[in-house]
Formats: C-alpha cells, structure tokens, sequence
C-alpha cells in the first residue's frame, strides 16, 4: 500500500495520535521518507504538538483577536 501526498495530509491526525492501522502506518513512513515536503509538514505539526502540549492554549489580547478574526473575515 503507498499514500499520495493528499492521502497523507487526510491521514495526518490519526499518523500524529499514533492511531494509524501497521499498514497505514507503513504506507505513510514509507511516503514520509521519500518526499520532502510531506516530512516537513510533518515536523512542524509535531512540533506544534509539542509546544502546545508543553503550555497549553495561549490566549490572544482582544484587539489581536479582532485583528485576526477581521483579516479572516470572520464573525466573533
């Protein structure tokens, strides 16, 4: 079984959990250690994971928020 790229990216949440089947699994270190991009976003997700394990949830000063949520153009 191999992945895509897009396959992969659907498969990132469970792959970082460590949820994946041994196959999927498989498939997605044999993708990972071909392409480059993909193993790129992979570290930084972890590394998102990592800090966001370490200190938790920040939160945003209220004008930073609305900055944000306006830029997005997003309701508050």
């Amino acid at each position: 079984m191999s992945v895509t790229c897009n396959e992969l990216d659907v498969l990132l949440p469970e792959f970082l959990d460590g949820t994946l089947t041994p196959a999927q699994e498989a498939a997605a270190a044999e993708h990972l250690a071909t392409c480059k991009a993909c193993a790129l976003e992979v570290n930084e997700l972890e590394g998102v994971t990592r800090l966001y394990k370490e200190y938790g949830a920040l939160t945003l000063p209220d004008d930073a928020r609305k900055r944000i949520m306006g830029t997005l153009d997003l309701e508050e």
